[in-house]
């Protein structure tokens, strides 16, 4: 079927959106390679191999973490407030990116030929909503299910009764806001709420118990009227969606398939950082001080810091994360402050990654590109080195040479990882009796992670 077929003549009317897609059901069908047995049976064999290895993970976490529960008890209490203020600031998080991305996307093709004409854009987007509710409702469902079978709670069904409910809220109400409602209320309750709950068992300011009744009925039901309100918005709302707004998550999800297949998440980071310098939008500029090239660049880089305010967010809620876990769970607070101290300082490295990444910017920059990397590492050192500092009580110093050691390594790892050159697939291939090992792409992979292993390692050998 040619392009023109799917036009209206001058004049004309325009069809119907239920028909202009039943003819596009027809085209695919005369194209399509695939039964719809083998689809049956891909999908099959997709959902048996997440059953199997899924039930197999859970196991092992939920196995861990009481292990490491009755190796360093804690207060029940405690575990239990800060296990639900994580779980709110998650939420938090999860509607702050589904808002920002926008949920519902249209590919290059359909953008282009379809959601630029006359057609009811409600009707159009409508089996799309279906299926992003009900996707977001099953695995949602099964997230839930799955955090009670870790936690042991037992509440497995009203846990999926919770997540069903509260992923069609979140579904539905990021749905409303990618058509302009913007529901900012959602994020600040949700975020808010989190943060002062682990604030309060963290410092503690008051003797925290956890409560004498079922908790989770009380959150599923309280999801069901709100998830029904969103629907109705989100319906109406369908009209009012622009093509800006639907092109954006195609844009995403196709760097986050793109970067799972070919095992390089430079691909997604830069359409991220891309959005993110987007979305600053207007700055102030102000002249640098006069000195050599490395104290112009590193004010560069300082005045990059700024102007990333979710950097300097994510910085204090690692701090914060790591109190958490050392009243929650003080057997892996160790490993967990060597791991958050990486997550804080790979975010400030930004100017790092674009030098090493652009032989073109190095040599427009002049000088050597190990002093131009240098330079630009002194940020995320010292961003490491007050991150260390701040959770040095809660997670104690050890020996005197082991903080400098560690930072030294956390530093070492940011530059390992901000520095990995392109993916090349033409690696070294070891054959061994599981079959052949891509020694070459597993080796560029787990740059950086490989010495952040190492460092932990030191943490819980010494401490």
């Amino acid at each position: 079927m040619t392009a023109t077929a799917l036009v209206p003549p001058p004049g004309a009317a325009p069809p119907p959106a239920g028909e202009l897609k039943a003819r596009l059901r027809r085209a695919r069908r005369r194209h399509r390679d695939h039964s719809i047995g083998d689809l049956l049976t891909d999908l099959y064999m997709i959902a048996f191999l997440i059953a199997i290895y899924g039930w197999a993970g859970v196991d092992a976490v939920s196995g861990f973490l009481h292990r490491q529960v009755a190796a360093a008890p804690a207060d029940p209490g405690a575990r239990y407030w800060i296990g639900i203020g994580a779980s709110v600031a998650l939420a938090g998080f999860v509607w702050q990116g589904l808002t920002a991305v926008g949920p519902l996307q249209v590919g290059p093709a359909v953008q282009s030929w379809v959601a630029s004409t006359p057609l009811s854009r409600r009707a159009l987007l409508a089996p799309r909503f279906a299926g992003l509710a009900l996707a977001a409702a099953g695995g949602a469902a099964v997230l839930g299910a799955t955090a009670a079978a870790i936690g042991r709670s037992g509440d497995y069904v009203w846990a999926a009764v919770a997540g069903l409910a509260w992923g069609v809220v979140f579904a539905a109400g990021a749905v409303t806001a990618q058509a302009g409602r913007r529901l900012r209320w959602p994020a600040l309750v949700l975020a808010g709420a989190g943060g002062l709950i682990v604030l309060v068992v963290v410092l503690p300011l008051v003797d925290v118990a956890a409560p004498g009744f079922a908790v989770l009925p009380a959150v599923a039901v309280a999801g069901v009227l709100p998830a029904v309100a969103l629907l109705v918005l989100a319906v109406r709302a369908l009209p009012r969606i622009d093509r800006a707004s639907l092109s954006t998550g195609a844009r995403f999800a196709s760097a986050a398939s793109s970067a799972v297949l070919l095992l390089d998440p430079s691909m997604l980071a830069a359409v991220v950082e891309n959005e993110r310098w987007r979305a600053v939008g207007r700055v102030r500029s102000g002249r640098f001080a006069r000195g050599p090239r490395w104290w112009v660049l590193l004010q560069a880089d300082v005045r990059r810091i700024g102007r990333n305010r979710a950097a300097i967010g994510w910085w204090a809620v690692l701090i914060l994360a790591v109190y958490a876990v050392q009243v929650a769970l003080p057997a892996v607070a160790a490993s967990v402050q060597v791991i958050a101290a990486y997550l804080a300082a790979d975010r400030f490295a930004g100017g790092l990654r674009g030098i090493s990444r652009s032989a073109g910017l190095r040599r427009a920059l002049g000088g050597s590109d190990a002093g131009l990397k240098l330079t630009h590492l002194l940020v995320p050192t010292v961003v490491a080195a007050l991150w260390w500092l701040a959770t040095l009580p809660a997670v104690g110093a050890g020996p005197l040479w082991l903080p400098p050691l560690l930072v030294a390594g956390v530093a070492a790892t940011v530059y390992r990882s901000a520095t990995r050159g392109p993916m090349v697939y033409g690696g070294a291939v070891a054959e061994t009796p599981m079959g052949a090992v891509p020694v070459g792409l597993i080796r560029q992979v787990v740059r950086g992670p490989d010495l952040l292993f190492v460092i932990v390692a030191i943490q819980l050998l010494v401490r």
